[in-house]
């Protein structure tokens, strides 16, 4: 989120990003018009009390065959946690990991492709983010996207509280990288942070503390969410907490903590993370509004709070009826709250009312399948647990999903298919996908 109502910030930054925006925008809007990825004929209609949902054919991103290492390793490119973002200038670009889901994994490795018209079509994939999780993206005055990264290393192996990470932009539309090792760093931690041992350089190991979720700007300073993750018994589980960057995004402190493992059951059950992927957006009277994961899988619901004081203090974490892994979380043109987030399935919450204290929902799962021309393009499912309930199946996706509004109303969201658990045969892919997805108010 990214924060164009600040007047007080006064400074030609801000006037620079308007007018960039206001150049931009009739130019992004023909291509996306051109690109007819939203023709109503293409679009199936949903009807929700209070709107009108029109979803799109689902686009290619990329599709590959799942590997591993040995006879026994984990599977990689298979759970690729796939992100989007929109720069000022109109360009899309998608990420997605390239490597297996466990901090064990020798290389962190994210692929990206650019689209510029508008998610139609996407370019040469390039395989350069040093990252399994996915970035957070904020727009920059001059059309550049500041990549903020997740993983974070400690600069001395005694040094608990002080990590560091590569400084990335992305420019000139994603023609163009900026990468500074060490450039990013967390510094004067609270806690003393732990690592996930593995069997790589000392140096690489990765730190329990993650940025992770989206950025928003406030009085001139950079806010980002992430999660804190600590050794406990029996469960290792987590805080979400708010940074803050006062020198656009190098330099990150710890600003407070959203909600912690109180908010978790008495009584650990399978599944249960602690508070952690965080999605924020400002509410139309101001307030931030926060939705997190909490667990994997049903019954863990997310849990949302609010800040009525710029993200300083926040309200007791809450269920909402949306499931179950990092969300992504827009407040479009006309006011709508949208969710996306799945496990199992992929799913899409809304809400018309300006807190979001009701959601009705879609299953986008249902509507991939009904478009899916073979079995290699559906998302099945297989069986995980069949001895707890709510567990007895996961569904052929990681479940992680992103969206942008690409214009008024107009939004995409990125999804995958996984060859899950494991490919059936050679032409067992698992693929990358954008939808298409209009909102209207009825």
């Amino acid at each position: 989120m990214y924060n164009l109502y600040d007047y007080n910030a006064g400074s030609k930054r801000v006037l620079l990003l308007w007018v960039l925006v206001a150049i931009s925008i009739c130019d992004h809007a023909q291509r996306i018009h051109a690109s007819g990825i939203f023709a109503t004929e293409k679009m199936a209609e949903v009807k929700l009390e209070g709107l009108q949902v029109r979803l799109g054919r689902p686009i290619q991103v990329t599709a590959q065959r799942a590997w591993r290492s040995g006879s026994d390793g984990p599977w990689a490119f298979i759970h690729p946690v796939p992100a989007i973002a929109r720069f000022p200038t109109g360009e899309l670009m998608v990420t997605y990991s390239l490597v297996a889901d466990t901090n064990e994994e020798p290389l962190y490795l994210r692929a990206f492709q650019i689209s510029k018209d508008g998610g139609k079509t996407w370019g040469h994939r390039y395989d350069l983010i040093p990252d399994h999780q996915p970035w957070i993206y904020f727009p920059q005055a001059d059309g550049s996207l500041l990549a903020i990264p997740s993983h974070f290393y400690q600069s001395d192996s005694k040094d608990r509280h002080n990590l560091h990470a590569p400084y990335c932009r992305f420019e000139q539309g994603g023609d163009r990288l900026i990468f500074e090792p060490g450039g990013t760093r967390i510094v004067d931690l609270p806690w003393a942070v732990d690592m996930f041992p593995s069997r790589i350089p000392r140096t690489n190991w990765i730190a329990r503390t993650k940025l992770d979720g989206n950025a928003y700007e406030l009085e001139g300073k950079l806010f980002v969410t992430g999660y804190l993750s600590t050794r406990s018994y029996p469960e290792i589980l987590m805080s979400n907490l708010l940074f803050v960057s006062e020198d656009r995004g190098r330099t990150w402190r710890y600003f407070s903590t959203i909600s912690d493992p109180a908010v978790m059951p008495d009584s650990p059950k399978r599944g249960a993370n602690g508070p952690s992927e965080t999605a924020l957006i400002q509410l139309e009277d101001g307030d931030l509004m926060a939705v997190f994961r909490v667990g994997s899988g049903l019954p863990w619901y997310l849990h949302r709070a609010y800040s009525s004081d710029g993200g300083r203090n926040w309200t007791k974490a809450e269920p909402i009826p949306a499931y179950s892994v990092e969300p992504s979380m827009l407040r479009i043109a006309n006011g709508t709250i949208v969710i996306s987030t799945g496990r199992p399935g992929i799913w899409l919450w809304l809400s018309t009312d300006h807190r979001g204290e009701s959601w009705q929902s879609i299953d986008i799962t249902e509507h991939h399948n009904g478009w899916a021309p073979d079995a290699t393009y559906r998302i099945g499912s297989y069986a995980y647990d069949a001895s707890t309930p709510g567990r007895e199946g996961r569904t052929q996706t990681s479940a992680y999903t992103e969206m942008v509004e690409v214009s008024p109303n107009r939004l995409l969201l990125v999804y995958d298919r996984g060859a899950k658990p494991q490919p059936a045969h050679e032409g067992d892919f698992t693929r990358i996908f954008v939808l298409p997805i209009e909102v209207q108010r009825k």
